[in-house]
């Protein structure tokens, strides 16, 4: 980690974990301007992460600081995606917010969301030895089919991170997605993340039920979404993995259609919808094909 003291490590942490309320606690008092700026960031995304995206586009204003305005434009991404890409390159084109990795943070998931893949890892470059800069790289890098690199990048974390939380779930994220014996590690890491924290998160256990259901335990998988679900009924990839795993359960379809009926309600643009949406229409299209 950098010798400079990060004053929102504990706060940035637990937001990634998913411990939006213990974020929003463990933001420091007494803060310089630049820090306070900062701190009034990681408090509107935890605060995006409870679901409050309308509380986040009332309170900041459309001409705020940069940062703040990247907020904004992350929040306008939860319902109107390419809102948000019109609002975010205006200000990836100054040179100068560059300089700020909270801001290449948050532009570089704005960027990553709308399929910018590549933008965003020319962004996040710039950063290198950020931790969370680097992490969202290894989210990009697995979004692209590239573990290779992600697992070269979780690699060279380790010399540097200091077995922060964010480094290792982004460890139990690669491990996830490289599969075989990796499911086993990965299931392993989020549930030691949860007990290290003390924060048994919905993004944890579902994060741990997707390594269950990869390893085909699917009661178990059901059992830790049952339990996410009722820590946040709203959450949307509780939802999601609730669809798959009714699917591989041979639930009802009465079941499947109202978690995603509530999915469409809570998140339009989350990517399943968006995956969901395009296979149904691509099999709309070839049975008018056929049916002629």
């Amino acid at each position: 980690m950098s010798e400079i003291v990060d004053e929102f490590y504990t706060a940035r942490n637990l937001l990634y974990l998913g411990a939006y309320p213990q974020a929003l606690a463990a933001l420091p008092m007494h803060l310089s301007a630049p820090q306070e700026l900062e701190k009034q960031a990681l408090q509107y995304r935890a605060f995006l992460g409870q679901g409050n995206s309308a509380l986040v586009l009332a309170e900041i204003p459309s001409k705020a600081p940069v940062l703040l305005e990247a907020v904004r434009a992350l929040a306008e991404s939860h319902s109107n995606p390419q809102t948000s890409l019109s609002t975010i390159r205006p200000l990836i084109a100054e040179a100068s917010n560059l300089q700020s990795p909270a801001f290449v943070a948050i532009a570089a998931q704005i960027l990553a969301a709308n399929g910018s893949h590549d933008d965003a890892l020319r962004i996040l470059a710039l950063h290198p030895k950020n931790l969370e800069c680097a992490v969202m790289t290894i989210n990009i890098y697995l979004a692209i089919n590239r573990a290779d690199l992600a697992q070269k990048l979780v690699a060279r974390m380790r010399s540097w991170s200091e077995d922060a939380p964010l480094a290792q779930l982004a460890e139990a994220w690669t491990a996830l997605f490289t599969g075989g014996p990796k499911y086993n590690d990965a299931f392993y890491i989020f549930e030691e993340l949860a007990q290290a924290s003390s924060v048994s998160t919905a993004r944890l256990l579902n994060a741990r039920a997707v390594a269950k259901l990869h390893l085909a335990q699917y009661p178990e998988a059901m059992d830790l979404l049952q339990q996410a679900l009722e820590k946040d009924s709203n959450d949307p990839d509780t939802l999601a993995n609730l669809i798959v795993c009714a699917n591989l359960t041979g639930k009802p379809l009465e079941t499947k259609s109202r978690y995603l009926s509530q999915l469409r309600h809570v998140a339009p643009a989350h990517p399943f919808i968006s995956d969901f949406d395009a296979k149904d229409a691509e099999f709309d299209a070839l049975a008018a094909k056929y049916s002629k």
